[in-house]
């Protein structure tokens, strides 16, 4: 996603969130520059309409400071001597089907892009897992679940827990504003 390409797209809106839309048409250059995270985009050919956009950004996930039984979750897929404290992964930060293209299942065709690209043979980094931080919204998190995520921890104070790394999470805290989520790539891989 370039500047450029923005331009030539013309008007192109996310109604449903503010916040996304900013981003896309005000800040996905910055982020970029700052090495924060690339962003990518789909338009149609004949008349440049953004049709849906995203984020990725490297990342991954920490198992050493988890509790035992999700540590265990994850390590058991990992041959033993492969074990490690933490697992690459790329975060898809922003995934946008812009207004005008609801409907048509184009963000889980963005999700299966992004999933084939990090198996493909000439992908230039290791990535076991794809993650998200989804917006804590039953039809968001619905939309993720469909597509084969799952979330690493049970409840909004388990995954609190974990990211603030305290013993205790206060109770208006309890409730998070996304959750975190993964993909297991092996489960597409060629090469398992």
């Amino acid at each position: 996603m370039t500047k450029e390409i923005v331009a030539s797209c013309g008007n192109f809106v996310c109604s449903k969130d503010d916040d996304i839309d900013k981003f896309f048409h005000e800040e996905f250059e910055d982020y970029s520059c700052q090495l924060l995270g690339k962003s990518y985009c789909f338009y149609t050919k004949q008349d440049h309409r953004m049709v849906a956009a995203f984020t990725v950004a490297n990342s991954s996930i920490r198992v050493d400071n988890m509790p035992k039984t999700k540590r265990n979750k994850l390590n058991r897929k990992i041959p033993f001597s492969k074990q490690r404290s933490q697992y690459p992964a790329v975060l898809v930060g922003q995934l946008v089907v812009f207004d005008g293209f609801n409907g048509y299942s184009l963000g889980n065709d963005v999700l299966n892009f992004i999933k084939a690209w990090f198996i493909d043979p000439l992908n230039k980094t290791g990535c076991r897992y794809v993650i998200v931080d989804a917006i804590n919204n039953e039809k968001v998190l619905q939309f993720y679940k469909d597509n084969g995520f799952d979330f690493i921890f049970a409840s909004d104070e388990e995954e609190m827990k974990y990211l603030s790394n305290a013993e205790n999470v206060a109770d208006d805290d309890a409730f998070r504003k996304t959750r975190l989520m993964y993909f297991d790539l092996m489960l597409l891989s060629t090469t398992k």
